[in-house]
């Protein structure tokens, strides 16, 4: 039977859903450039803060090899305790050579002095009538090369020839059409730091080197190294024989008694009270293994004790034979190595990284800790001996002898070989007081040229902080300027060929290499 449907059991078609409305929103364009006109400005100032910043506030690093640029920490430290504005002027007529490298120099010496140090570049050439005035005003020649420090109107002048030195061109050189001397060493800041010590200072300081009991000759030629150091120091050293005189002279502002070999007698050791008690400074290089009982007896009178040993280990060493070759030996090694102590003094500021070897005989020192607490002096050691060395006390013997640490009468490690006491002075180092202060040292060879070619960070360096703080030029303390070495490279025809391969082929060839697979897959 069929069934038969209505319209309205058929099924309705789904009507399509109409589209959801769109919320307009207007655009307000006053806000949008106000926001854009805040963000502007907003950069701006944060640009301008951060060069303010900067400016005001910001830290130099040397990368170079040999530290061109980088100020040694003594003449920062001058710098930084400078009280009077410093005017440098250079004037340099010729000379172009060192130009580039003072001028260099002298900025560094600005940012180091924040702001009290002030240059001045005048190029005669230029700036004629400038130049006409410095003349008038400081009495030079027009062609003269220097520069010239000015504090207050007190002036020092800096020749251009105690910047560098020079090497003359050899034969084959001007064969080459060389004629001009080559630039050896660059000793700028040694110069300069030096004038400006001087200028800051006025009149130098003042110390006698004691003589008559067998220390060498102060015009001797093996203190020639150390005397120009303290030349550079602004120290002004003399002889003195305390035989000759009545008391130690008014001027004197500290003695330096270096490897006596002889004892003291009464009279010169009661002129040593006199001094020390009226706040002397004197620096003691003993002479191991010379009979001086009566010097002795001063000292541990004093709180340190020469103990009359020899610091020595046994061990392996580099050594030259006959025909001049390197080879290793085993016997006594005499030359002590040591170990820098926190003195909590600047004397041994910055001496971290010196060669820590003390070249020549040395003997140990004896602390005596009931001076110390009896009298109230203040007795510091400064170095110990490095690991494996004792104090040999059995010195009979030649060098064949067989040594062994015998711990019934040797001294064991580690030993004190440099001390320094001050008696009326405070533990707190920013309170300045007169005091008497004395600093002992076990090696009498630390001055000789030989101990400042070969371990310039001791005897220069060590040597020169323990004289500044006998002279309470504690601003002073640090590693002193050095010469800086011309570096040159030599190289042989295939090293030479080597270099020209990697230039013009290797280098080239790399960067053509890679560009042609960025161009080919560009091209995909």
């Amino acid at each position: 039977m069929a069934t038969s449907s209505t319209p309205e059991d058929q099924p309705t078609e789904a009507k399509p859903a109409e589209p959801a409305k769109t919320k307009v929103v207007s655009i307000h364009r006053f806000q949008i450039g106000m926001n854009v006109i805040v963000q502007v400005l907003t950069i701006t100032v944060i640009i301008v803060m951060l060069n303010y910043m900067s400016f005001r506030h910001f830290k130099r690093w040397d990368f170079s090899r040999d530290q061109k640029y980088a100020l040694s920490s003594q003449t920062i430290g001058l710098l930084k305790s400078l009280h009077k504005p410093v005017r440098a002027v250079v004037f340099f007529s010729g000379a172009a050579e060192i130009a580039p490298d003072v001028n260099n120099l002298l900025r560094e010496y600005e940012f180091a002095s924040d702001g009290r140090f002030k240059t001045e570049i005048v190029d005669p050439f230029r700036n004629f009538t400038r130049a006409q005035e410095l003349q008038t005003k400081y009495k030079f020649g027009a062609n003269e090369n220097i520069l010239i420090l000015d504090i207050e109107g007190k002036s020092k002048f800096v020749n251009a020839a105690d910047m560098a030195d020079f090497e003359q061109p050899d034969q084959m050189s001007m064969m080459m059409g060389q004629t001009q001397p080559k630039l050896k060493d660059f000793k700028g800041e040694q110069a300069i730091t030096s004038a400006l010590m001087e200028l800051s200072e006025g009149k130098p300081n003042k110390v006698y080197f004691v003589g008559g009991h067998g220390e060498p000759e102060l015009d001797a030629k093996d203190l020639a190294v150390f005397k120009e150091s303290l030349k550079r120091q602004n120290i002004q050293i003399a002889a003195l024989n305390l035989l000759n005189v009545n008391s130690i002279p008014e001027d004197a502002r500290a003695l330096i008694i270096s490897a006596p070999k002889y004892d003291f007698s009464d009279l010169e050791l009661k002129l040593l009270t006199d001094f020390w008690d009226k706040k002397g400074r004197i620096f003691f290089l003993l002479s191991p293994g010379a009979k001086t009982p009566q010097l002795t007896a001063w000292l541990t009178f004093v709180g340190v004790t020469p103990q009359e040993d020899r610091v020595i280990r046994t061990g392996t060493f580099l050594q030259t034979d006959a025909e001049g070759k390197p080879k290793l030996t085993s016997g006594v090694i005499s030359d002590p190595a040591f170990v820098i102590l926190d003195s909590h003094t600047k004397i041994t500021k910055d001496l971290a990284d010196v060669s820590k070897r003390l070249l020549g005989p040395t003997e140990s020192l004896a602390i005596n800790q009931s001076i110390q607490n009896a009298s109230g002096e203040h007795i510091i050691p400064l170095l110990n001996s490095g690991e494996g060395f004792w104090g040999e006390t059995d010195l009979t013997g030649g060098e064949d002898k067989k040594v062994f640490f015998d711990p019934k009468k040797d001294h064991i490690g580690p030993l004190v070989l440099a001390a320094a006491v001050e008696k009326g002075g405070v533990e707190d180092q920013r309170v300045k007081m007169d005091s008497s202060r004395l600093v002992v040292i076990g090696n009498g060879g630390l001055l000789n040229n030989d101990s400042y070619r070969i371990s310039e960070g001791v005897s220069n360096d060590l040597t020169i902080n323990i004289l500044n703080w006998l002279l309470d030029r504690e601003e002073m303390i640090g590693i002193p300027p050095k010469e800086k070495k011309n570096v040159t490279l030599s190289f042989d025809e295939k090293q030479l060929h080597s270099i020209a391969l990697s230039v013009m082929v290797f280098i080239p060839g790399i960067v053509a290499f890679f560009g042609l697979i960025s161009w080919w897959q560009r091209r995909n």
